[in-house]
């Protein structure tokens, strides 16, 4: 198949995804909620964007309406006279106001809103009505547990309390739901219902580069502990990968565990591979190596990656070489050269292709058609609150569509809330260019690198 067959293919399927999806809006943009008016404020002005972001990473902490409107003031006194007069009706005025009262309301009511969209519930518990509801709309999951870089072991230990719970608790009520059974009949990855991504560094305070022998021997430890409870309960575990700082300890502990005699009968360990890595090819081709070693096909979930922002400053300050791609087409690029990489491997890997961008998605679907493999050998993935109606269109297509999704108290969830507004709210964000600038589909189809200066938004 040549590729100009192949990219004509690609245009024709992503056409029909986005015929599919039509106007309907994920919640997070849509302006009828506040927090899609907040999205659309935040994409139109970008000096309130990055002061109401500070606001959120903050809101947290604050007790009281008297310290919400004052940091209501401090922070958005400039930028919130851009937007409307509504919006700056409660700035600049005495903080033991009733303006100040009411608008402390709204700004806790609009961000909480904004959470509850992101993040299905506190506990194990109070998310399995969400859990279920996706399942009967025939979509997986695979759940997150808010929380990272503990302080100290107190905190890693309640933190590994709450994944031992978490597997409990679905392993004990999920296989009970009628919709547990599988969505795609012979898929290796939705042979159980129950899939927990763990946070690796999180399990462990001293988790740093410059103790790498000892993260590696105890977070080995902590998720061994986690398997043997994931066996009993039939419950697929993913590594998530995090930034260059952790990705080396995450990785070795992956082999470590899952390479070792008592697990390499564990069906389909899963691991995450960030295309916007340079060395993220190198790595999956080392992963493959694994799976052959182990004798047992492993999952690689295949993202672009979330930390490009933070590391990018981080190397900047200190005149360090940038591990990560710095131009949005060679991340995409990348993406879809380790996609025919993992389609070209189905003996030795499960691949789950993590991302919102239609092209990206397109291509993985369409190199798999050419090559006739089956739907049910792989699988995408998609975050849970913000592209809904694009998992639901790959779905009536015959994909398996598994949500992200994140579980958590607001004020732990409140990096992760942020992390994703600021890459959804981009001026490179396929969901921005998708939902809210209704930017030419053929544009947004077109191969990675075809519009360098630009490049191709994900």
């Amino acid at each position: 198949m040549t590729s100009a067959q192949l990219e004509e293919d690609i245009k024709v399927f992503g056409k029909k995804i986005f015929e599919q999806i039509g106007k309907t809006q994920p919640s997070a943009f849509n302006t009828s909620f506040w927090s899609g008016k907040i999205m659309e404020w935040s994409m139109q002005f970008p000096t309130f964007k990055t002061d109401m972001f500070r606001l959120v990473d903050v809101l947290p902490t604050l007790n009281s309406s008297r310290s919400i409107a004052a940091h209501v003031s401090e922070y958005l006194k400039d930028s919130a006279k851009e937007i409307h007069g509504l919006a700056s009706w409660g700035v600049n005025v005495p903080p033991d106001s009733l303006r100040a009262k009411a608008t402390s309301f709204a700004v806790k009511q609009g961000v909480g809103q904004m959470a509850k969209q992101f993040i299905a519930g506190e506990t194990p518990k109070q998310a399995l009505k969400e859990l279920k509801r996706l399942r009967n709309s025939r979509l997986a999951f695979t759940v997150d547990l808010l929380g990272e870089y503990c302080l100290s072991e107190k905190e890693a230990d309640e933190y590994f309390n709450r994944y031992v719970e978490a597997l409990q608790v679905f392993g004990d009520t999920v296989p009970g739901w009628p919709s547990a059974q599988p969505i795609l009949p012979g898929h290796p990855g939705d042979r159980t219902a129950i899939c927990v991504s763990v946070k690796l560094s999180a399990l462990y305070s001293q988790c740093y580069s410059l103790n790498y022998k000892k993260s590696v021997e105890v977070l080995s430890q902590r998720l061994s502990q986690l398997v043997r409870i994931a066996q009993e309960k039939d419950v697929q575990i993913y590594c998530d990968a995090e930034d260059t700082g952790h990705n080396g300890i995450i990785y070795q502990v992956f082999r470590e565990v899952f390479g070792s005699e008592e697990f390499r009968s564990y069906p389909y360990p899963g691991i995450v591979v960030q295309a916007y890595a340079k060395n993220s090819m190198a790595l999956t081709k080392s992963l493959l190596g694994l799976a052959k070693e182990r004798g047992g096909p492993i999952a690689i979930r295949l993202v672009k990656g979330a930390y490009w922002d933070a590391e990018t400053v981080s190397c900047s300050q200190r005149n360090w070489e940038n591990p990560l791609y710095t131009q949005k087409y060679e991340s995409d690029k990348n993406y879809e050269e380790i996609s025919q990489l993992l389609l070209s491997n189905l003996d030795h890997v499960l691949p789950a292709f993590g991302s919102h961008n239609i092209r990206s998605l397109s291509h993985a679907c369409v190199f798999a058609a050419q090559h006739n493999i089956p739907k049910n050998q792989f699988e995408l993935q998609m975050l849970y609150g913000m592209a809904e109606p694009i998992a639901k269109a790959f779905e009536k297509e015959g994909y398996l569509v598994r949500l992200y999704v994140p579980l958590g108290e607001l004020i732990p969830g409140m990096g992760y809330l942020v992390r994703r507004l600021l890459e959804n709210t981009s001026n490179e964000s396929f969901l921005r260019h998708t939902f809210y600038d209704d930017k030419a589909i053929d544009e947004l189809l077109i191969a990675p690198g075809t519009l360098k200066k630009n490049g191709v938004p994900s």
